[in-house]
């Protein structure tokens, strides 16, 4: 990114008067410490230094004792600033044929002002007696007071002054130039310094601002590039190690699919050595649809699993993850994630379920009640039934139910809706190899099998296919199953934890759901409460997605200001913990400060407010109308009427209007 360039600070005129008038407003001003107003000519930022100078002490009349550096911290100085003094000299070398024909020189210095540079034309500067004699010397603000490079390395600005705005009068007759160069963070790491000594008034040229600007500025440009080089290879180094110790495979490419950067992992994955690392990666997958289509849009992809043509034995699992140009308009390439789809019972052990009670955020008492039930039933191998509507947690109470009792074992979750009709059999109970077309080559255990000593999670229980239903039950009677094209039977044991939002009541007596097997799930029943039922815990799980989605997004921790708690708390939440999530998660992305505001919250919510206090709205009108009739039955007159529910006269006539009761009754009443 090409820096913006900063207003400069001028205090410059050809004319002698203006000149002469700089030098009286200084010495009135050391004399009588009461500072000029500023002008063009005196800007507010010289006229501040002059007055730093004079309360720090600095002897304006003095003769220059300008302080080194210790010899050797300055040949340390000068190491660290080689790359910013090699650039210096190589572009003023090519300004040499205009130094040669001006009075005018060139010198860089360091942040604070210590000179790392000699005048490079030492000889036009024999007058003075001030003259920098050897590199080293410390031009300090604190030093020499008001200067044009002070005032750059002070304000970041670039600087043209005349002989008097300086603050010392032995610089009264130069005319200066400077302008600061800064590294990629943006810190000032140095300061060019056109001087032009013994100034004649019709000799000075104007334009010297802008070359040492432009001089400055190129310099900031190269030392960018050349830090951003040094990260990226300091980035590539770190990644390259880190990828090469990671157990997943790594590959990053560009748009057109071809390989940049492998790890070892992702080679032994994809099956390829060599100059095949280099290859495009869609001639490596079996279907490479899904990875040119995210390459085109630049949308993630999240565990797709993809054949690999020279390891046929094995699904791979990729996420993909797009990069971006600057303008964020098309993909530059991916980032991608590779790791083995396993099936094996070994190592599905090994993803243990580490969920607990103390996961569960709340701090109302009707859930204080429903963990430590639950503590009480997690601690026997009964099943379990959990109700209660999407979006309450039902599956995190299952881990903790699961861990409580065996956090060792597997934990198998099943979602009973998703399972395709064609695939029951072979998810449920494995098949042996050669079973089918398309099967693997030894074979595969299913989920059943795969839960054997541990959990068996069926959610939306409610939504079971009516076929799969009684080859549950016939698992969940003889604790056994047979692979697909098998014959061994082999037993099983694992705890049943189920999960529903709908009524298998129902379900059951519209034939939609099999008696038998819902007493079977339903030992022990545990309902969790929506979240409008529970509203001490909003706020607190407000704030805990605050924090996740804040740290996720490596920001600093934002707050909910008192207008969005107000709203949060005040909303039903029809999608409960999961829909507040997801409203917790868009606040902060699209919040602008720290703060999430009610402006920040989804329009959803306002929506579905709107609606509830209508729909309330609707049954209080409702229930008028209603009153309203009664008292007419029973009073016979509208006037009655009135005072009986204290309403005026013209009130109840209008109510009477608007709810259109029958002309015939009303001409009965009146």
């Amino acid at each position: 990114m090409i820096a913006k360039l900063q207003t400069p600070i001028i205090s410059f005129s050809t004319a002698p008067h203006i000149w002469n008038q700089i030098v009286e407003a200084k010495h009135q001003f050391i004399q009588t410490g009461i500072l000029p107003e500023p002008s063009q000519y005196l800007p507010e930022e010289v006229l501040a230094m002059w007055q730093r100078s004079r309360d720090m002490g600095i002897v304006w009349e003095r003769e220059f004792q300008i302080p080194q550096l210790p010899k050797e911290k300055f040949e340390a100085l000068l190491n660290k600033k080689q790359n910013l003094i090699n650039l210096f000299f190589d572009y003023v070398k090519s300004y040499s044929n205009i130094l040669n024909h001006t009075k005018f020189d060139m010198n860089l210095c360091d942040e604070n002002g210590v000179m790392l540079t000699l005048p490079m034309f030492f000889n036009k500067l024999k007058g003075w007696d001030y003259a920098i004699n050897s590199t080293g010397d410390i031009w300090s603000e604190e030093n020499v007071g008001c200067t044009a490079h002070t005032l750059a390395l002070r304000y970041n600005r670039p600087v043209h002054i005349i002989g008097p705005a300086n603050y010392m009068t032995a610089l009264e007759e130069n005319v200066s130039s400077a302008a600061p160069v800064t590294n990629e963070y943006g810190d000032i790491i140095g300061c060019v310094i056109l001087s032009q000594g013994k100034a004649n008034i019709s000799e000075m040229l104007e334009h010297t601002l802008g070359w040492t600007t432009s001089l400055a500025h190129a310099l900031s440009s190269q030392i960018r590039l050349f830090g951003r080089s040094k990260r990226l290879k300091i980035m590539d180094s770190t990644l390259k190690a880190a990828f090469e110790h990671s157990d997943y495979g790594y590959i990053s490419i560009d748009n057109a699919g071809y390989i940049i950067n492998i790890n070892n992992e992702a080679k032994r994955l994809l099956r390829i050595e060599g100059t095949k690392a280099r290859a495009k990666l869609q001639s490596l997958l079996d279907d490479p649809s899904v990875l040119i289509q995210a390459l085109y849009t630049g949308r993630a992809v999240k565990n797709q699993e993809i054949g690999i043509l020279n390891n046929q034995s094995d699904k791979v699992k990729f996420d993909i993850s797009p990069f971006y140009n600057r303008n964020e308009r098309y993909s530059k390439g991916a980032i991608i994630k590779m790791s083995r789809v396993n099936s094996s019972f070994d190592t599905c052990r090994t993803h243990v379920c580490h969920t607990t009670f103390d996961n569960i955020i709340s701090k109302s008492s009707v859930m204080d009640k429903l963990k430590s039930r639950a503590k009480i039933v997690a601690a026997k191998p009964v099943n379990i039934l959990l109700l209660g509507e999407s979006g309450t947690g039902k599956e995190v109470f299952a881990r903790a139910v699961h861990n409580f009792y065996n956090p060792k074992a597997p934990f198998i979750a099943i979602n009973c809706a998703s399972i395709p009709r064609n695939l029951i059999e072979s998810e449920l109970f494995g098949y042996e190899k050669g079973a089918f077309t398309g099967a693997e080559k030894n074979g595969k255990k299913g989920k059943i099998e795969l839960a054997d000593g541990g959990t068996l999670f069926l959610d939306e229980i409610g939504d079971m296919p009516s076929e799969l239903q009684p080859v549950l039950l016939r698992v969940l009677e003889q604790r056994e199953v047979v692979r697909v094209g098998g014959h061994k039977v082999i037993p099983v044991n694992f705890r049943v934890i189920s999960a529903t939002n709908k009524p298998l009541t129902a379900e059951m007596f519209n034939d939609n759901f099999r008696q038998d097997i819902y007493f079977r799930l339903s030992v022990i029943k545990i309902e969790i409460p929506p979240l409008r039922q529970r509203t001490d815990d909003i706020l607190l799980l407000a704030d805990h997605f605050i924090r996740v989605t804040c740290e996720k997004f490596n920001l600093p921790v934002y707050t909910l200001s008192q207008e969005a708690e107000e709203v949060l708390t005040d909303y039903c939440w029809p999608g409960n913990v999961r829909e507040l999530e997801n409203a917790i998660t868009y606040a902060v992305t699209v919040a602008k400060g720290n703060e999430v505001n009610v402006s920040d919250l989804p329009g959803d919510i306002f929506e579905m407010q709107n609606r509830k206090k209508c729909s309330e709205l609707g049954d209080i009108k409702k229930m008028e109308r209603e009153l309203i009739l009664k008292t007419l039955k029973k009073t016979g007159s509208v006037k009655c009427t009135a005072d009986y529910l204290g309403m005026s006269l013209s009130t109840v006539y209008r109510k009477i209007k608007q709810i259109r009761i029958e002309g015939s009754v009303l001409s009965s009443m009146m």
